[in-house]
């Protein structure tokens, strides 16, 4: 496989893009993600890679298309561990398949009559239209049709190694009007190993700056807003603040701590901030050992002695700390910033003792939706089956709730005053501006007179399988 860097931010994460079979990376020229570098693989004529090339990253997350789905599958073993977010697009782990890929007759077909015709017939059944045929054509991939057959007559030979797969894909996306790999032999595919699909109005050939742009969290960007937000967080985060209020009457309801308060326990906070939630677990459990994690905030005052503080990007750090180093695992208004809940979930199993808990609220998806209606700009948040559905893998759900809050306001500048002192906004990808414009001019009033902002909490009470 070839590789090239084709975005360099000096950033210590990667968006790493698997491209489908016949591309290259001039495909993927102008591609940005604010907070990443973005490196294309290409050519699976041999599916070897020296995976050095991403020493440098913290943090990669992965995009596959088409044939690349397959390549990424087989080959990202090596650097799983330093892999959050894993998304498929217009492909299955399975490319050559009646029922799960692209037919038998139609790929073999394809490699026998392969020439320069009939690859440009390929390339414009890619596209849904003119207009995105000549979005491709801008960046027409330059490899010979020799090179092109031989490439497809690898990945045909590859599929008799017993190379075990990558199977811990966070989500596929499925281009409705897709006529190379057939969209019901996706959307079975990906059922079946029990991902998540979502449907894009879209051929084979998708809008990758859009899903980029919405699916991949810009944590410099967070990092820097929170940091602002700081000072005035606490007087303005009602919601927040009303979250943990919510927790801890639930957690007390559980009794799965039971008898915490008189011992001492290792418990780790994620996402610390100000110290809302971190008072409350101190007077809840006086005694007990406090690690506190967050990328931006300072240690809070006022705190034990005894509580250390870490300023880290606690998706990752998850993963690095000894297995079984915890015995409860407290996070608010948080895990809806990473890249890859099911991820972390997994890394805070691990991090627990037996018979330890994650006491844990996050956002789903509905939250701030009146932002979202109207700038298009959203968190990729999830429902709140799939979240229950992932802390399940790991956990016995020992209570959960969702419910929606609503907040009004007296303008919609006040909206974006909220936003701004609380740091909670999701106007990124570069057009903050443009999307304020666009609150500030067309926010919608509501019969009240008011301008409502409604946000949509998940609080779980999880034990350790």
């Amino acid at each position: 496989m070839k590789h090239q860097l084709i975005c360099n931010n000096h950033s210590t994460r990667l968006l790493l893009i698997f491209a489908g079979w016949g591309m290259d990376a001039g495909v993927f020229a102008g591609l940005s993600r604010s907070g990443y570098d973005i490196m294309v693989v290409w050519d699976y004529t041999s599916l070897h890679i020296d995976w050095n090339c991403i020493a440098q990253y913290d943090e990669v997350c992965l995009l596959a298309w088409s044939l690349g789905v397959y390549a990424a599958t087989k080959t990202t073993h090596a650097i799983n561990y330093k892999i959050t977010r894993r998304i498929a697009v217009n492909g299955t782990t399975h490319p050559i398949d009646d029922r799960l890929g692209i037919p038998v007759d139609t790929f073999y077909g394809t490699l026998a009559g392969l020439n320069e015709a009939s690859l440009r017939k390929f390339q414009r059944r890619m596209c849904v239209d003119r207009e995105d045929y000549a979005r491709f054509c801008a960046h027409l991939p330059q490899r010979p049709v020799d090179e092109l057959i031989n490439e497809l007559q690898a990945v045909a030979d590859s599929l008799i190694l017993c190379v075990p797969g990558v199977t811990e894909w966070d989500m596929a996306f499925v281009g409705r009007d897709d006529r190379i790999f057939p969209p019901i032999n996706q959307r079975r595919a990906w059922l079946e190993a029990g991902v998540e699909v979502r449907i894009l109005n879209c051929g084979h050939y998708p809008d990758f700056e859009r899903i980029i742009a919405e699916h991949f969290i810009d944590k410099v960007a967070m990092e820097q807003r929170f940091g602002r937000g700081m000072a005035t967080y606490s007087a303005n985060a009602t919601v927040q603040s009303e979250v943990i209020d919510r927790m801890m009457v639930m957690l007390r309801n559980s009794n799965i701590l039971k008898g915490m308060q008189n011992r001492v326990s290792e418990v780790l906070e994620i996402g610390s901030g100000s110290g809302l939630l971190t008072r409350r677990i101190v007077d809840f459990a006086p005694k007990a050992l406090l690690t506190l994690w967050d990328m931006a905030a300072d240690k809070p005052e006022g705190l034990p002695e005894t509580t250390r503080m870490l300023k880290c990007d606690a998706e990752m750090q998850i993963h690095r700390i000894e297995p079984e180093s915890f015995d409860c695992i407290f996070s608010a208004s948080t895990m809806q910033w990473f890249n890859s809940p099911r991820h972390f979930l997994e890394g805070c199993s691990a991090a627990l003792k037996p018979g330890g808990c994650a006491v844990l609220s996050t956002f789903v998806e509905g939250n701030l939706h009146q932002i979202k209606n109207l700038t298009g700009s959203s968190l990729p948040l999830l429902r709140p089956d799939e979240l229950l559905r992932m802390a399940g893998e790991h956990f016995d759900i020992v209570a959960s709730s969702v419910y929606e809050r609503d907040l009004d306001f007296d303008s919609p500048l006040d909206v974006l005053r909220h936003l701004r002192l609380t740091g909670v906004n999701s106007l990124g990808d570069g057009q903050e501006t443009a999307r304020a414009l666009t609150i500030a001019k067309h926010y919608p009033m509501m019969l009240d007179g008011r301008f409502h902002l409604t946000y949509r909490p998940m609080i779980l009470i999880l034990s350790k399988k």
